[in-house]
């Protein structure tokens, strides 16, 4: 049963049971109102007509009573018993005595004798015993006699039961008539509670459990049952580079791709297994037949070469890899935060070692990520205020030796850690957007200082800032160079930036277009690491470059292998008119080479390592000195 079987709604039924008791309340105080309201109506008709009635005989009877002539008082009363609701009429003399009566036949003694004097005075307004009414007999004004009438209540009684019984029917008709029109209206609120209920909980791309429903899921599952604690695997999966698909192929092609994903997961896992979408490219798999790790391991791997293949999106084969971690219960975590921290983490290291790869969490992973998280709240702490250093290792004309440039490289020395590898804080960096603030605040740097060591230099040195993929994709990249450029005064001849083919080519369109924006400035464009990635001669032509610099990977073959790729590499360069360097250059052999090959300038430990600022204008001034000393000894010629 699935998550939105188990929750249908249920609280417009209770509403709805409500609502009827609602109306069958209200329904039944109206009735008793119109009921006492009928009731009181009938007898004050009826009371009424009994006193019309006695007045009527009462005008009648003064001079029976004067002349004291019972027969014609009687006479006059038999009249009476043509009105089926008076029970009986009595006359009464002026000193009380009875003087004439009539009564129906078969009344008992006691309903012959109630009509008296006294009886007549007491009023009630809601009973169903029988009216009693007097009127005075009066005779010039004197009075001489009183009347009083009995009207019984059989009538009334008749009538309100007739009320009754069609008020009951009525109100059942409308009762039955509100059931029906408000189980109608809850049939439609509560399908329209089963679709809220779904768009909450389900992801409508791939109709998969979304991030509500999966946490939800996790913590049934996570709930002992009969006292036996469950075993649960969680299995976070990523899709590697799926912008780069979105970017290349649109987002029709990525949504297609995120369904194809769906329909592939759901037939990897086992049928109890909970497959959801919990983010944009992230799935998740509650992986409950899992009993143990070996097993566990065999479900992300399973994963991980079921969807490292080629899918079809759009008419285009594309090849797709993932990076899958995962964490078991209760073995790596004891609720649900440190289960689901614990797979982020795997699945962090799954990324950081190489893609396409699936990577249990390990104990030590969380003092890493603790290790990551310190390193980075530090790292933005020192971005901020100026704690961070720039080395700048300097790049060599092969022609003629001079120190034409140099290449600034962040450096970190931490206040309790001592120096941090740029590998390890430039990484941190990259996975968040530090790597933002971090970049500027390079950038600014290397210009300032370039300024500062070109301000009385014979010849000019440029400086060379590489910029990373989430530089280049920010819109306001462009912009903040050229300001930068415009603040610190440099010129932007002397400013390189350097990239790499990966990053060009993930989104070939906002790259080209920035390129050219800064190329048209001034500004120099070089490619880091050619020959690690996509090596396309067609991007040669797409993107306006000044300069390829060989990998260090390539350099650290020579001169004994590896010359035929160098040597392509410097004379594909050349036939673009494109300048090369070559980095990682140790050895006096490879100098050497790269000279003799060809090379346009070189950079590595053997010609110069990675040094201050207020190293570099030291040896900037040895430079000139040296320089201007060799022109001086070619000036003054042989000595006789």
């Amino acid at each position: 049963m699935s998550l939105i079987e188990r929750n249908k709604p249920s609280l417009s039924r209770a509403l709805g049971r409500v609502n009827i008791i609602g109306v069958a309340v209200a329904l039944v105080i109206s009735s008793v109102v119109l009921l006492v309201y009928e009731a009181v109506s009938l007898r004050g008709a009826l009371a009424d007509n009994a006193r019309l009635q006695a007045a009527m005989v009462a005008e009648n009877m003064s001079a029976p009573l004067i002349f004291r002539d019972s027969e014609v008082a009687s006479e006059v009363l038999a009249h009476l018993g043509k009105l089926p609701y008076i029970e009986s009429v009595a006359v009464f003399d002026a000193k009380g005595g009875r003087f004439a009566r009539f009564v129906q036949r078969g009344l008992s003694e006691f309903e012959q004798n109630e009509g008296t004097e006294a009886a007549a005075q007491t009023q009630v307004r809601l009973s169903f015993k029988d009216v009693i009414v007097a009127a005075p007999v009066v005779q010039g004004g004197v009075r001489v006699g009183t009347v009083v009438l009995v009207a019984t209540t059989d009538g009334m009684k008749a009538e309100f039961t007739r009320y009754a019984c069609f008020l009951f029917l009525a109100s059942a008709c409308a009762l039955w008539i509100a059931s029906f029109v408000m189980s109608r209206t809850r049939a439609r609120v509560i399908e329209a509670e089963r679709q809220l209920e779904y768009f909450a909980l389900t992801d409508p791309l791939t109709d998969l459990p979304n991030r509500r429903a999966f946490y939800d899921e996790l913590a049934g599952c996570l709930r002992p049952a009969a006292g036996v604690s469950p075993q649960v695997t969680l299995v976070l999966i990523d899709l590697d580079d799926f912008k780069k698909i979105n970017d290349t192929l649109g987002h029709g092609a990525g949504d297609e791709l995120l369904r194809a994903v769906a329909h592939t997961l759901r037939g990897t896992v086992q049928q109890r297994d909970v497959v959801s979408r919990i983010g944009g490219d992230e799935f998740a798999v509650l992986a409950t037949s899992d009993t143990d790790r070996i097993q566990s391991r065999r479900t992300a791997e399973k994963i991980v070469r079921s969807l490292g293949r080629s899918f079809e999106l759009e008419g285009t084969m594309v090849p797709v890899t993932v990076s899958v971690g995962f964490s078991r219960y209760p073995d790596d975590a004891g609720d649900i935060a440190s289960l689901v921290s614990s797979a982020d983490i795997a699945l962090y290291a799954a990324k950081g070692g190489g893609k396409n790869l699936a990577v249990e969490f390990r104990p030590k992973m969380t003092s890493e990520a603790q290790r990551r998280a310190s390193l980075e709240r530090d790292l933005r702490e020192a971005v901020e205020r100026d704690g961070l250093d720039i080395a700048y290792q300097p790049q060599f004309d092969c022609r003629t030796g001079r120190l034409v440039g140099v290449e600034a490289l962040a450096r970190w020395d931490h206040p309790s850690q001592g120096a941090i590898s740029p590998a390890e804080f430039v990484q941190i960096a990259e996975s968040s957007d530090l790597i933002l603030s971090l970049g500027r605040w390079i950038l600014n740097r290397a210009c300032q200082d370039a300024v500062r060591w070109n301000h009385d230099a014979a010849t000019s040195v440029s400086v060379s800032v590489n910029v990373s993929a989430r530089q280049l994709r920010h819109q306001t990249f462009g912009a903040d160079v050229l300001a930068t450029l415009q603040e610190t005064s440099l010129r932007p001849e002397l400013l390189e930036l350097e990239l790499t083919e990966s990053l060009l080519m993930e989104n070939v369109t906002v790259a080209a277009e920035v390129m050219r924006t800064l190329r048209a400035r001034g500004v120099r464009l070089s490619i880091d690491d050619f020959g690690t990635g996509y090596s396309s001669l067609s991007y040669l032509q797409t993107f306006p470059l000044n300069q390829l610099k060989i990998d260090r990977s390539f350099v650290k073959a020579l001169p004994y292998s590896g010359q035929p790729i160098v040597t392509a590499i410097i004379s594909m360069a050349h036939s673009f008119g494109l300048t090369v360097v070559a980095e990682g250059v140790e050895y006096p052999a490879q100098l050497a080479w790269l000279c003799d090959g060809g090379c346009d300038f070189v950079q590595g430990y053997l010609t110069g390592r990675p040094m201050t600022f207020t190293a570099l204008i030291k040896a900037l001034e040895e430079e000139r000195e040296h320089f201007l000393a060799a022109e001086r000894t070619e000036s003054a010629g042989p000595v006789s």
